[in-house]
């Protein structure tokens, strides 16, 4: 076949004298229609008559003709998919006879072009002809429903993308209809075989994820997506500690290597070592890391010279084995008509990207186990296949810590890229090596320019209003900084002292009041911004005792039944058929597919789900307390303990507390009035005391748990429990008092909530919500505290006798007379602590920071305080007879009357003060 076959294509009219019953007239009156009737919930059935009527156009099979049905389709399914995606927007009745003219003008312009269809349209479809005129033609429309000038040309730029995806949609829906088109033309679109053809259609529609509306905007993230810089970590060369303990824990020295993130990765996949075949993204919540992936996947895509697998964790189900586990999220999926791995089947090259590998560890199990057996199922894979060359590349995201408990299996220099915000300020930038000067530019500006064009803001920079110091560390991190500008520009107003949670309640205000200003309908008069927020928080605590994203419409009505809120669900699924519910939640989450024959409903952004969830939990603090003291009024009224216990479990037991919902509960204390938070903290006190003594009320479930459940449950509710009451300590900054029924109490239950470690290097939850405890007295022999968070900590003759308390913080702690014979506090931080008369004969105090520590007439014999931080230190009396102080910085530090025979003063600090030698 000749590389010149093709033919010229005209929109059919006079040509062939045959009857056309659908033209672009007809489509635009119809997409006309469907947005007058879609805001009435009544769009599905418009759209699909706008794409169905293209059935009727009456062509015959030349080719020409042909060739016309299959584009005239491709662009009715794109366009129509554009309008119901940006359905919200178009909010302006036109007036019919003025819609009418405009449909004939578009009309008339459109039907004069003539296109030619070759070898290049299939190659290239993005670049036919015609998409020009009808973009311009489509942005015109869309300015009849008063969508501004910024918003149609963003809206119709994306047309192209949303039309090649179309043009393989209708190709694989229909093949019989354009068999003719394979025989006139020689690409690989009209020859590639069924597999091919999955593959072109695949990575069309992985273009158009990052095309498609973010949240409820005109735009997709393609649009106002900036470029992220990363850094890895190179070790600096020096002597490593000879203590194991020591060696295991000391954070050894490294050069942050700056680098542009898509470069070092297209270099990695460029490179194709089969040595090197893993790369892992980490970052925080909201820095960037799914956005990147879904860009890095739709640019190889596009580029077309490896194929590329996206897999969203949190729709992925892990197995023993990743080919079928593969295969199986393939098949669910829908595009792909085979497993890629499976190799009698495969490519020559694949690249496979996993998003959310902390979103993987949610789903059941214990979270950091499931995800290293995940990692460790990728690794064995990896090392198989290319196993004489390269075939399967991975690359792997996920938030911080889940990154930094597998950072063992990943120890390829340049493995782990750590995502930098927008901005680093310049004090911080020393601490990494930036050889291409990247930090020195402020990204934040080149975002809200983007973001300026996207929206028809007028925004060429980021605002004054927002360009403060306090507010940098926010408006660095992509997500903050997306939601900062959402909230900015409804309200002109911001939030300033840093608190997320006050950004995301200004969020929610300026979305409700977003979707107000264009719903004045009487039916929906009675959704309150109250009764708004407080069904999303149901929806958030059903994906929270979900997978920690999704969830389901029964289990939402079952979270709702529960928290008797079935009359307002039902004014809220009311609106739903206005079309009201689905503008006010579309920004908070989206259909993500089918469970048990349901759909589901994800969270469009993790950290929407934290927020919200958080909100329900002191929302169900505050009622506990009002509760309990209504029953202590009046014993008809309120609830008593084991009834408060039991919401608790209802509310707490299904999923583990972890530090990013800990992070949202303590900053969500922070806005509560501060009198009430101290009253909730006496409340949780009493209340952990009475669960001491009578354990969790688990019986009262209903349906009751079997015992294994009962007990996970009860664990999670516990530790919640406490997490809370150092959510509301933290806020007062006053010691919370438990009543420990016998010494031994509190110890018994830390065990239990603590469980065992898996590695030397991941921190525990619970250890970190310990701060303020009144713990006078208790019996913790031998305990594992490391990293423990004792700050402000009342441990007045407490037993820590032989206790590991390496690297935990005692910052301002009262540890008067505790014993702490041969304790391990290797890099403990005791600045400020009391330590008056303690016993620590024989602990391990190596690199522990003292500095303001009063230690008088403390008891440290044959202890080592070898390189120990005692600047400003009170030792008056302290016995120091045998311990070890070499290399230690005594400078001001107070000894008088220390005894210190037998000492080991040698290579003592030579900035030590002149008190050091009485």
């Amino acid at each position: 076949m000749s590389n010149t076959s093709g033919f010229s294509v005209s929109k059919p009219v006079a040509l062939w004298n045959k009857p056309i019953n659908a033209d672009f007239k007809e489509l635009f009156k119809s997409l006309g229609k469907g947005v007058i009737n879609g805001v009435l919930g009544q769009w599905g059935e418009v759209a699909k008559d706008a794409v169905e009527a293209t059935s009727a156009l009456g062509l015959g099979s030349a080719p020409e003709e042909v060739a016309w049905l299959l584009i005239y389709r491709s662009l009715v399914e794109a366009i129509v998919s554009l309008v119901k995606g940006n359905q919200e927007l178009l909010f302006e009745k036109p007036n019919q006879s003025d819609l009418e003219l405009l449909c004939d003008r578009l009309n008339d312009s459109l039907e004069r072009i003539e296109l030619r269809i070759d070898q290049d349209f299939f190659r290239r479809p993005k670049d036919l002809p015609i998409l020009e005129a009808v973009k311009t033609a489509f942005a015109d429309w869309l300015k009849y429903f008063s969508v501004n000038q910024a918003q149609a040309l963003t809206i119709s730029h994306r047309l192209p993308t949303y039309f090649v995806f179309a043009l393989h949609e209708e190709w694989a829906k229909h093949p019989e209809k354009y068999a003719c088109l394979k025989e006139e033309l020689d690409t690989p679109f009209t020859q590639a075989n069924e597999r091919e053809q999955s593959w072109q259609r695949y990575l069309a529609w992985l273009q158009k994820q990052v095309e498609e509306p973010m949240l409820l905007e005109a735009f997709g993230l393609k649009q106002v997506y900036v470029p992220l810089h990363a850094y890895y970590k190179q070790k600096v060369g020096g002597e490593k500690s000879e203590e194991f303990e020591r060696r295991v824990r000391e954070d050894e020295k490294y050069q942050r290597i700056v680098l542009d993130l898509e470069t070092e990765l297209e270099a990695w996949l460029e490179k194709g070592d089969r040595n090197d075949a893993i790369r892992v993204i980490s970052g925080g919540p909201g820095s960037g890391k799914s956005s990147f992936t879904k860009i890095f996947a739709a640019n190889q895509a596009e580029k077309g010279k490896i194929p590329v697998l996206f897999i969203p964790l949190h729709h992925f189900e892990p197995s023993d084995d990743l080919v079928d586990a593969v295969g199986k999220f393939v098949r669910d999926d829908g595009f792909l008509r085979h497993n890629p791995l499976d190799k009698d089947k495969a490519d020559s090259r694949l690249l496979i990207i996993f998003d959310g590998l902390d979103e993987l560890a949610m789903q059941g199990k214990i979270a950091t186990e499931i995800a290293q057996q995940f990692v460790r199922e990728v690794q064995r894979k990896v090392e198989r296949f290319n196993g004489r060359e390269t075939f399967l590349q991975v690359l792997i995201s996920g938030r911080e810590l889940v990154v930094q408990a597998n950072s063992s299996d990943f120890r390829q220099p340049q493995q782990i890229l750590h995502i930098l915000p927008y901005f680093v300020i310049e004090d911080e930038r020393k601490n990494y090596i930036d050889d291409q000067n990247l930090l020195q530019q402020d990204q934040r500006q080149i975002w809200w320019q983007k973001y300026g064009n996207a929206s028809g803001r007028a925004y060429d920079c980021l605002p004054e209003e927002l360009n403060q110091d306090n507010l940098t560390e926010i408006t660095a991190q992509p997500l903050l900084n997306y939601l900062v500008a959402l909230s900015f520009d409804q309200q002109k107003k911001f939030p300033t002292d840093g608190n997320l949670n006050a950004i995301y309640a200004n969020l929610l205000t300026a979305v409700y009041q977003r979707g107000w200003e264009r719903h004045q309908h009487p039916a929906i008069d009675g959704i309150a911004e109250k009764d708004f927020v407080r069904i999303l928080e149901e929806i958030a605590l059903a994906s929270w005792h979900g997978d920690g994203r999704t969830t389901t419409v029964r289990e939402i009505e079952a979270h709702c039944e529960h928290s008797s809120l079935k009359s307002l669900l039902d004014k809220f699924q009311e609106s739903a058929k206005l079309g009201v519910s689905r503008l006010l939640t579309a920004f908070y989450f989206r259909e993500s597919g089918v469970k048990e024959q349901e759909k589901t409903f994800e969270f469009t952004h993790k950290s929407f789900g934290e927020y919200l969830t958080a909100k329900r939990i002191v929302r169900e603090v505050r009622l506990i307390d009002k509760k309990l003291k209504d029953r202590q009024n009046d014993p008809d009224e309120g609830w008593d303990e084991r009834e408060a216990l039991k919401r608790w479990a209802i509310l707490c037991g299904a999923s583990p507390m972890d530090e990013y919902l800990f992070k949202f509960v303590a900053d969500e204390m922070r806005l509560q009035n501060p009198s009430d938070v101290g009253n909730w903290q006496q409340t949780l006190c009493h209340l952990i005391g009475f669960m001491l003594r009578h354990g969790m009320p688990m019986e009262r479930l209903t349906p009751r748990p079997d015992f294994q459940e009962e007990n996970k449950q009860a664990r999670n509710a516990e530790e919640a429990l406490l997490a809370v009451l150092n959510a509301c300590a933290r806020v007062t900054k006053t010691v919370s008092k438990i009543k420990w029924h016998t010494p031994e109490a509190f110890g018994i239950w830390i065990s239990r909530l603590q469980g065992q470690r898996i590695n030397t290097y991941t921190d525990v939850f619970c250890l970190n919500c310990l701060s303020f405890l009144d713990l006078q007295g208790c019996a913790l022999v031998y305990k594992d505290f490391s990293q423990a968070n004792f700050e402000r900590v009342n441990l007045k003759g407490a037993n820590l006798a032989g206790a590991n308390l390496g690297w935990t913080n005692f910052e301002g702690a009262n540890l008067e007379r505790a014993n702490l014979l041969d304790a391990n506090l290797a890099e403990a931080n005791l600045e400020k602590a009391n330590v008056l008369e303690a016993n620590l004969q024989g602990a391990y105090l190596p690199d522990a920071i003292l500095v303001g520590a009063n230690l008088q007439g403390a008891d440290l014999k044959w202890t080592n305080l070898e390189e120990a931080y005692l600047e400003g230190a009170n030792l008056e009396g302290a016995y120091l007879e045998g311990a070890n102080l070499e290399g230690a910085y005594l400078e001001g530090t107070y000894l008088e009357g220390t005894i210190l025979e037998g000492e080991n003063f040698a290579d003592l600090n030579e900035a030590s003060g002149s008190d050091s030698d009485k």
